[in-house]
This record gives structure tokens, C-alpha cells and sequence, in this order.
């Protein structure tokens, strides 16, 4: 297989990662008692993967530092990563920014049915909007949306118009620290980089431990490449690393989740029999449709499904209809509302890609003219000396 469909396999994971934050948030608005340990919920047993949104989170950082990693490992190019540091901010906030409108026009408008629901349901999580802790009183304006869409990335608790957006913090302060990773292992010896790896991971470790999982997905970089396309010839063995994975993810603990994003990553990397399932037209589909999905879910939890819920509840008096129609409205009007946000944020790319490479080349075109006028200017000077040598 070649890198690219390797890579669409990853990909394929990240938008299932997706699909299972938007059934454990589900979970949390209308069945909180499937959260529960066995046998009242999947809790503690082997199916809790499936509604386990902390660790499909993890999952996505693991994923974050080893894709922004890899080319800056396989091509070091010192004003590629610069362009990158720069873009990066911009590239996550225009997607970012229409779900808080999104999340503004829902609460302006007092379409959120969440609290409604909630009494039904009993889930504190869904009564507070999904934690977004809201102040009591709280009116939704234009400004305070527009300034929570520019300081969602860089301060805590600016996410009360979709809560969902809590990561969006780390994921962009572990994307500059994965670029500072690489600009100090670019271009050094093995050796080096290996030095430079056990003293990054004893820092996080100790210092960082929050942003542990982007680092382990740059040294997962790190090591794909150096060790090249070489393959586990063996499926069952990969399948074998894949399941435990899958166990580690299970759990509560983030060290565990790291280790089980790393070893879920390896199996499908280093098996291509394995990876092939998820790497053709499907995987592709869910590697578009992760960001917008993760984005839009809970703002229709809170709003649509509630809506459902609540109406058929108080119609039907059945609490198990009332979440059949909340599922299918979670998961349609979810793939509806991700769709027109997945189409601008292709185009939000390939404008901010358009605009980074000719603000790229106007640079170069500058300093290259500066260094030209510099350098005639001393060989004017150099000629001068040599006409006039009293003026030395």
C-alpha cells in the first residue's frame, strides 16, 4: 500500500473516533445510565470503546502530532514548517467560527430544548448545555460570540456557545509544540533525535503531561519514518496488537489512551491487510466528514434531538421511542449539518493555502530585492574606496 492509503486508513479511524464522541455525548443527553458499570451500563466491560469520547479524543491528539509530524520528518524544510506554525491558527478557527454561530443563532433564538429534555432525562450534563458553563442569566450576543471565536484557541472556558469546542485549546498548543519538536529534530543525526526524544518525553511526561498525546504522535512520526515501509506480514499478529489496543482505549486513564492510540495506529500502519478495509472511497468519506461531525453534533443534541425527544415523549408517554427518534435525528440532521460546513472548510483551506503561498512568495520576492540593493550598495561603496582612496 502506498503512504497515502495508509495514511486514509488513519484517517477512516479519525472520523469513527467522531462518530463514537457523538454516541457518548448522546449517551450522556438520553441514556446516562449506559455510562454506568456493568450490568447496568457498558461501563468496565469490553464494549465501552464504543462510547468512550474521552478516549476517541485522545485518539484525535495521538492522530494531530503524528500527521503535522510526519512530512516535516520525511522533507525537513525549515519555511514549510514556518508557513505551517502560522496557518495553523486561521486554518482551525473559520470552522470553529461558524459552529459558534451556529451555537449563537441556537441559543438567541431559544431553540435549545436541552433543559427540557434534561428534566425527562435526568442528565446534568445536558441540563448545563453540555457543561458549557453558562453563567446564570447569560444573554447570547453578537460580540461575545464573535470574541469567544477568537479566544476559543488560546484561553480556558470560551466555549459556552458549543462546548464540544473545550479541545479546540489543546489541539492548537500541542500543534506549535509538535512543530517545535520537529524544528529541533529536523536535520540532526539519529542519534540526536533520539537524545532529543527521551529528554521531550521526560518533560512532558513530568511537566506537560496534558499534551503528552501530541508529543507521542510525533515520535510515532518520528519512527514511521525513519523505519520506512516495512510491514507486519503477519495480519494476525496486527490484528492481535489492534484488539489490545482497543482494550487500552476502554479505559479511563490517559496514559492508557495513548498507549492504545499508538498501538491502534501501529496495527493499521505496518498492516496493510488490515488497513485496506478503511483505506479505499468509505475511509476517505470518514476522514472529510470527522471535523465537521465532531463540530455540529451536540449543538443538534441540544437542539433537534431534544426538540424530538421531548415532543414524543409527552405525546407517546414511551421513554424508549423517545430516544429511537432522538437517535435518528441525532444522526441525520448531525450528517446534514456537517455537510455544507464540510464544503466550507474545503474551501476555507484552499483559500487559506492560496493566500499563505502568495504572502509566501511576496516575502521571498522582498527579500530577495533587499539582498540585491544590499549587495549593490556595498559594491558601490567598494568601487568608490578604490576611485577615491583619501576617502578611506
Amino acid at each position: 500500500m502506498t503512504a497515502s492509503a495508509k495514511l486514509t486508513s488513519l484517517e477512516a479511524m479519525r472520523g469513527i473516533a467522531s462518530i463514537i464522541v457523538m454516541f457518548h455525548h448522546f449517551c450522556l443527553a438520553f441514556l446516562p445510565s449506559v455510562k454506568e458499570p456493568f450490568p447496568v451500563g457498558l461501563a468496565e466491560t469490553p464494549f465501552a470503546w464504543l462510547m468512550r469520547g474521552e478516549s476517541a479524543v485522545t485518539f484525535f491528539f495521538v492522530l494531530s502530532g503524528f500527521v503535522l509530524a510526519l512530512k516535516f520528518y520525511k522533507r525537513p524544510n525549515y519555511k514549510a514548517l514556518a508557513t505551517s506554525t502560522l496557518k495553523r491558527l486561521p486554518r482551525l478557527m473559520g470552522p470553529a467560527a461558524i459552529s459558534i454561530g451556529l451555537g449563537f443563532l441556537i441559543l438567541f433564538f431559544r431553540l435549545n430544548y436541552n433543559g427540557d429534555a434534561a428534566s425527562i432525562t435526568g442528565s446534568d450534563w445536558l441540563k448545563t448545555f453540555g457543561n458549557a458553563h453558562l453563567p446564570s442569566g447569560f444573554t447570547p450576543t453578537a460580540e461575545s460570540a464573535i470574541g469567544q471565536s477568537l479566544l476559543v484557541f488560546l484561553l480556558p472556558d470560551h466555549f459556552g456557545y458549543n462546548s464540544n469546542l473545550w479541545t479546540m485549546r489543546f489541539e492548537y498548543y500541542g500543534s506549535l509544540l509538535v512543530f517545535l519538536l520537529c524544528a529541533l529534530a529536523m536535520r540532526v543525526s539519529p542519534v540526536t533525535q533520539l537524545i532529543l526524544t527521551i529528554v521531550s518525553a521526560y518533560l512532558f511526561w513530568v511537566y506537560g503531561h496534558a499534551f503528552l498525546p501530541f508529543a507521542a504522535g510525533a515520535y510515532l512520526a518520528l519512527l514511521f519514518a525513519w523505519s520506512g515501509p516495512r510491514a507486519i506480514g503477519n495480519i494476525w499478529i496486527a490484528a492481535l496488537i489492534g484488539l489490545a489496543s482497543v482494550f487500552l482505549l476502554c479505559s479511563l486513564d490517559q496514559d492508557l489512551q495513548v498507549a492504545g492510540s499508538i498501538g491502534l495506529m501501529i496495527s493499521l500502519l505496518y498492516c496493510p491487510k488490515l488497513a485496506r478495509p478503511l483505506s479505499g472511497r468509505l475511509g476517505r468519506l470518514l476522514g472529510r466528514f470527522s471535523f465537521p461531525l465532531y463540530l455540529v453534533h451536540f449543538l443538534v443534541i441540544a437542539s433537534a434531538s431534544s426538540f424530538g425527544f421531548t415532543t414524543l415523549y409527552t405525546w407517546s408517554g414511551s421513554y424508549a421511542c423517545a430516544v429511537t427518534v432522538a437517535g435518528v435525528v441525532t444522526v441525520f440532521v448531525s450528517l446534514a449539518a456537517a455537510t455544507p460546513l464540510l464544503l466550507f472548510d474545503q474551501k476555507w483551506v484552499a483559500a487559506i493555502n492560496s493566500i499563505t503561498a502568495t504572502l509566501s512568495r511576496n516575502a521571498a520576492t522582498m527579500y530577495r530585492t533587499y539582498c540585491s540593493r544590499s549587495k549593490g550598495s556595498t559594491e558601490t561603496q567598494k568601487a568608490q574606496a578604490r576611485s577615491h582612496p583619501g576617502l578611506l
